[in-house]
């Protein structure tokens, strides 16, 4: 079985921090993509875990956005 990802992030427009997470990606790839657009609308992105036990952080992730838009 292949390794699936989903992003935990935070809605901070609530009056206290909503954490959620998004649904299962099958790549890497397609979770950056759906952070991104989790992002443009205005949430905190905190982490995209895989189910192998990988783990991108917030400084990793915010970078990986940052390259993959410049």
């Amino acid at each position: 079985m292949s390794e699936t990802f989903c992003i935990r992030y935070q809605d901070v427009r609530a009056r206290r921090p909503i954490q959620k997470l998004s649904m299962a990606y099958a790549s890497r790839d397609l979770a950056l993509n759906a952070a991104f657009l989790i992002k443009e609308k205005d949430f905190d992105l905190l982490e995209i875990r895989g189910s192998e036990g990988s783990l991108l952080t917030k400084i990793d992730l915010e970078k990986a956005l940052c390259v993959a838009t410049a």
